[in-house]
């Protein structure tokens, strides 16, 4: 399991100050409990503290935890060098453990690359789709000049690129729904519902928003909710 950790207790501070050595007996504290096992470190993580002006939010080392009970997972995560409690009570290195610790070592390794290669590729992309948007706006700025956009447009379809961007007017219909009242003289208030028609609510919605013409609006139907007396 993976996961970002909030320690408050810590054992050094500083830029410079390196985490505790792989096989150490330490502690992190996950949510509100402890997380406690033997130490192993991403080593290019570890020489990269040592770089001077790295931002502090920046300074994060992956780690493991190898926990006692060998029945228990591996704990993994990124912490700040100095959010790893040395445990008060140190516990002797097993003998499997350089085994271990050299697995998860190249774990971490492959965890690495795979990100530097993916935000690698991603930055390609993006610049090549840049690229490619560049020259495709300066080439259909020179098929507008030239009087060969439908030309343009169809080679560009035909080499799976993107055809020239124009600018286009829309127009919609727009039905909008709000509420008007409206004061009508009636004997009951099945009469008065029968009293209220399109004119009268236009005009009382006209009142409203300063004109109901004006805005070029036209009242096509309507629902009386309520009567009240």
């Amino acid at each position: 399991m993976s996961v970002d950790v909030a320690v408050v207790e810590n054992v050094a501070s500083g830029a410079g100050v390196s985490a505790p050595a792989d096989g150490v007996f330490v502690e992190v504290r996950e949510g509100e409990g402890w997380m406690a096992g033997w130490l192993v470190a991403d080593p290019t993580d570890v020489a990269a503290l040592s770089v001077n002006g790295v931002a502090e939010d920046k300074r994060l080392v992956s780690v493991a935890l190898v926990p006692l009970s060998p029945d228990a997972p591996v704990w993994q995560g990124r912490v700040h060098p100095d959010q790893l409690v040395v445990a008060s009570m140190q516990r002797p290195v097993p003998v499997w453990w350089e085994r271990i610790a050299t697995s998860l070592r190249e774990a971490m390794r492959d965890r690495r690359e795979a990100a530097w290669l993916r935000e690698h590729l991603q930055a390609n992309q993006k610049a090549h789709a840049d690229w490619v948007d560049s020259i495709a706006k300066d080439a259909g700025t020179w098929a507008d000049e030239n009087n060969l956009c439908s030309e343009f447009d169809r080679f560009m379809e035909e080499h799976g690129l993107p055809p020239r961007s124009r600018e286009f007017t829309v127009e919609a219909l727009v039905t909008i729904t709000t509420k008007v009242s409206v004061s009508v003289s009636a004997r009951s208030e099945e009469v008065a519902e029968d009293e209220v028609d399109g004119e009268m609510l236009a005009r009382a919605l006209g009142r409203r928003i300063g004109g109901f013409r004006r805005h070029d609006l036209d009242l096509r139907e309507y629902t009386v909710t309520e009567v009240q007396a």
